[in-house]
């Protein structure tokens, strides 16, 4: 999950450092080359040399070991070193990253959780109902003979003095 806005610098940073890390791969891939190359050549010299000096095979693995082992240490040497120190920089922009992430995880957590009380909805819906009702009802109820009636209430028709009205009494008896 990426966060939305703006790149950061730890983006920039990871960007930055796999640009190096592919230029140390494509230096090291042409180095390699360039050392095959080298032996190819030194093997073919030591193998005329050998014919015409008559020298033995185990000189000549020696001599070849010894100066193939020189070289790639002069010239790998410095990039597996600054690949090392570019590791090192990516393992510390991992964690960075991953608290990164956790604090945004607290921070969805934090804004969300009112959706995780499923019992206020389970209560609050059906009290509001309950509610509207109650004011409701005797309003539509007493609009009418024939729902007051049907409710257990009694209709008083309207005089010059009164209006019409239905009334609910708790000792009436019908």
């Amino acid at each position: 999950m990426s966060p939305p806005g703006p790149p950061s610098s730890l983006d920039a940073e990871l960007r930055e450092t796999l640009d190096l890390l592919s230029q140390v791969v494509a230096s090291l891939s042409e180095r390699m080359d360039r050392q095959t190359e080298v032996l190819d050549r030194l093997v073919e010299m030591q193998a005329r040399d050998s014919v015409e000096a008559n020298t033995s095979p185990d000189r000549v693995a020696a001599l070849a070991s010894t100066a193939t082992t020189d070289a790639v240490g002069k010239i790998l040497l410095p990039s597996l070193t600054r690949l090392v120190g570019l590791l090192e920089e990516l393992g510390g922009g991992k964690a960075l990253l991953r608290e990164r992430l956790r604090a945004m995880d607290r921070e969805e957590a934090r804004r969300g959780r009112w959706r995780t009380h499923p019992w206020a909805v389970v209560t609050g819906i059906p009290l509001a109902l309950i509610l509207l009702l109650a004011f409701a009802v005797p309003r539509a109820v007493a609009q009418a003979p024939i729902t007051c009636h049907a409710t257990g209430g009694t209709w008083y028709e309207a005089s010059e003095r009164y209006p019409a009205a239905c009334l609910f009494r708790a000792d009436a008896r019908n």
